[in-house]
This record gives C-alpha cells, sequence and structure tokens, in this order.
C-alpha cells in the first residue's frame, strides 16, 4: 500500500484539510493509517475503546446495534469516501455509543488517530465544525430510521431494502440471505421469509438460495 498518496485522500475527503498549518498537515499525516478490512470483519464493537475517524476508500461498512437476544438493526451504511461518525462522536467527551462497525465488503480506509483529532478539534474551529456536521447529519439517519420502524409496514421497509440494494450494486440480482435482511431491519427472520414469501407469490422477485432476483422493481417500490 506504499503507492497510496495518504495525504492526497486526506486532502480530497477532509473538508478541513486546506485550514490546516504545514505542522498540522504533517501530524494528521503521520497519525493516519490505511486499513484492510475483510467482509464480516467486526472493527468495532460496544466494548471496543475509540480507535479514531475511519475514512472509508472503497468497500462498505455498517454501523449497527443489537440486543442481547442477538437480533440487530443497522443504522446507516458508509459507501465510498463516506467518514465514520461512530469514531467521530469518540472526540467529544462524556458521549458513548453501544453500536458496532463492520466490514460488509472487503474494504480500505483511513482510520485518524482519536487522540490526535480530539487535541486538533480543540485548537482548530474548522475540524470542530465538521465533527459536529458530522454528528448532526448522521443523527438525523437514525431519527428517519426510527421513524420508518415505528410508522411504516415491514412490508415496505423490506421492499426499500432490496431497492436501495439495488441502487447500491446496479443488479436485479441481491446477493443476501433472509437473515441478512432480518439483521438490516432488525426484524425476525420468519418474518422476513413470510414477506419475501409473499412477494414471490405476487410475481415481484424470485429467491434462490442465497440471492434474490428482482422482477418488478416499480411495484416493489409502491409497496406502502
Amino acid at each position: 500500500m506504499a503507492d497510496i498518496d495518504k495525504k492526497y485522500l486526506l486532502q480530497e475527503n477532509l473538508p478541513f484539510f486546506d485550514k490546516l498549518n504545514s505542522d498540522e498537515i504533517k501530524k494528521l499525516i503521520d497519525k493516519s493509517t490505511i486499513v484492510k478490512y475483510k467482509k464480516g470483519e467486526l472493527i468495532y464493537g460496544k466494548n471496543s475503546s475509540c480507535t479514531g475517524i475511519l475514512i472509508n476508500i472503497y468497500g462498505q461498512f455498517r454501523i449497527f446495534i443489537s440486543s442481547q437476544s442477538g437480533r440487530e438493526i443497522t443504522l446507516f451504511k458508509l459507501l465510498d469516501r463516506d467518514v465514520c461518525v461512530l469514531s467521530a462522536s469518540c472526540v467529544f467527551k462524556n458521549i458513548t455509543y453501544d453500536i458496532n462497525l463492520e466490514a460488509e465488503l472487503d474494504s480500505l480506509a483511513i482510520v485518524i488517530d482519536s487522540t490526535f483529532i480530539k487535541k486538533l478539534s480543540e485548537t482548530n474551529n474548522y475540524v470542530l465544525s465538521f465533527l459536529l456536521n458530522l454528528t448532526q447529519d448522521k443523527l438525523s439517519e437514525t431519527l428517519s430510521l426510527i421513524e420508518k420502524t415505528i410508522f411504516f409496514s415491514l412490508e415496505n421497509r423490506v421492499a426499500n431494502f432490496l431497492i436501495v440494494e439495488h441502487n447500491l450494486t446496479n443488479s436485479d440480482v441481491i446477493y443476501a440471505t433472509h437473515e441478512n435482511i432480518a439483521n438490516n431491519l432488525g426484524s425476525a427472520r420468519e418474518a422476513v421469509s413470510r414477506i419475501l414469501k409473499k412477494f414471490e407469490k405476487d410475481n415481484l422477485l424470485e429467491i434462490s438460495r442465497g440471492k434474490i432476483k428482482l422482477l418488478d422493481l416499480k411495484s416493489l417500490e409502491n409497496i406502502k
């Protein structure tokens, strides 16, 4: 990974980069590490200590919470060039999260040391503003998720999950198990399976082992 230009990637993905002086830029580069993650790797758990800000260079991550019974729900995902708010929140005093960060695909990221970024935010208002805005944006996404979970039917949420995956992959074939979908939506696998079988009966999709082929995207979009 020696051929990867950390300075270029940091400059491209951090809006405050050009507001740093030469010494701050040097320290930022020194305190940043490029890390590869394997699909399915748990990077951060609710019992982990803060590792720093994570910038997704390529791949895909998901941030989720889990219950003692093992049920999960995805709060949001990190796509190419997204910054991990979970790590950003670590720099704020007395803020803790019982959440998890997992690589959904083989991924490459830059991780910036949390102690350094915390000190930098205390002396540079541009850095502090970036972290506050980042946290606010992801809070809005989480509140939107809560609204959908409470007020939208599970049928709508399953259909929306399939549509989002279609848009992400630009493919009518979604590689996901019933359990994967249930974990993303915070539902029981049995409930998701019933809905998928109903969609199949209505000729909206075809189910096979580990994948789902979408047949009628427009009808899925119209499910309430």
